[in-house]
């Protein structure tokens, strides 16, 4: 079963120090009880660190390779075995006049031992290894002094507590970063929530900009009476709308990049107005923000058609290899863009906002008797 994140880490972790601890401790110690031996002491001792230091360079490159994993059952149980083995040889491996309380560097291996067991195992099995470890101990050091001294019980008695304090600490520190799990995985949660939402949201007012550029712009002009008798270009854009408006027909412009000159020759043939376009160059842009700026023209076509009172706009697009730029101008009427009342939603939701959700931005620019200019821009990311 696959550890969340921060749990696996603090494994990772605690396998690590834990061999390497041990390691040093081992190694050093064994090291520095050598110096106080000689004969055939010195010699079982010799042989003893050597298997230590031999098996902690073994038994380090196998966690170092594998982080993610505990040892083994083979692995731990080769480790505990050669750790009792070792002290079980105190007869012969630690000096004979130095042993009376059972303290020495042998005691120094036991306490790394039954620390760092407990966080390579279960609670269950790390108190078992506890119990071993202190178990041959005690034995080594009975054989060694002989039952002269019960002094050296109290070590021993020290190894248990030492084994209680470690898996303490060790169920600690993974409470606090199972919390830690549980506070990523709530906050994961709520951003995917808060994307998802944001995403809807985002859906809903381009529908509703859509909405607003075809059907309802249509049904206006007709509750308005715009529309005198029975239009015959009134059934056509009533196709178109619907068109626009069928998700198939919306998700047809697919790929990872459209001819965006090709999609705005194709969207303006049948605007309301004659648009005199400058010639067309192929513009590689991707679906979304091609779409966004098609239906930001269509928007700013249909405005010239209502309120411009003229019968002709002029379009152009200039690409620079990143940054596209498309201008609609007209020579109409004019307005003034601070003066439409906050329910008129054609520049603000169907132009300015839509070019934002498509990471672009678009601007109008106007004035009384002066004509309009709608400048849609957007560009590719570094």
């Amino acid at each position: 079963m696959s550890l969340p994140p921060v749990e696996r880490e603090l494994q990772r972790l605690s396998l690590r120090y834990a061999i390497a601890g041990r390691g040093v401790v081992a190694s050093g110690c064994g090291c520095l009880g050598l110096l106080l031996l000689s004969g055939e002491r010195l010699a079982a001792a010799v042989v003893a660190v050597a298997a230590l230091v031999i098996w902690n360079i073994v038994y380090a490159l196998r966690v170092f390779r594998r982080p993610q994993q505990r040892p083994g059952q083979l692995w731990l149980s080769g480790d505990v075995a050669l750790t009792c083995a070792v002290l079980l040889s105190q007869p012969w491996t630690v000096p004979q006049d130095g042993q009376s309380d059972g303290t020495g560097w042998m005691l120094a291996l036991a306490s790394m031992a039954v620390v760092t067991y407990q966080w390579q195992s279960t609670p269950r099995g790390g108190a078992v290894l506890a119990g071993l470890v202190a178990l041959a101990h005690t034995v080594g050091v009975e054989s060694s002094v002989a039952g002269d001294n019960e002094l050296w019980l109290l070590p021993v008695i020290w190894l248990l507590v030492e084994a209680a304090l470690s898996r303490g600490l060790y169920n600690a520190v993974r409470a606090g970063a199972r919390r830690a799990d549980s506070y990523l995985v709530d906050g994961e949660r709520k951003r995917s929530v808060a994307e998802v939402s944001r995403a809807q949201r985002s859906d809903e007012r381009e529908h509703l900009a859509t909405l607003h550029d075809t059907a309802a712009a249509t049904l206006l002009m007709v509750g308005q009476g715009t529309v005198e008798g029975r239009q015959t270009w009134l059934a056509d854009q009533a196709r178109r709308d619907l068109r626009v408006l069928d998700p198939d027909g919306r998700t047809a412009r697919t790929g990872p990049v459209i001819d965006l000159a090709a999609l705005l020759a194709e969207s303006t043939a049948d605007a309301e107005v004659q648009v005199h376009r400058t010639p067309l160059q192929t513009v590689l842009v991707p679906p979304g923000p091609a779409t966004a700026i098609c239906d930001s023209v269509h928007e700013a076509l249909a405005n010239v058609a209502r309120h411009a009172g003229v019968p002709e706009a002029q379009l152009s697009l200039q690409h620079d290899g990143r940054r596209v730029q498309v201008w609609i101008t007209d020579a109409g009427r004019g307005f003034d863009p601070q003066q439409i009342p906050a329910q008129r939603r054609g520049i603000s939701e169907s132009i300015s906002a839509r070019m934002r959700r498509a990471g672009g931005r678009g601007e109008v620019v106007s004035a009384p008797g002066q004509g309009t200019t709608v400048h849609l821009e957007w560009a590719a990311d570094d």
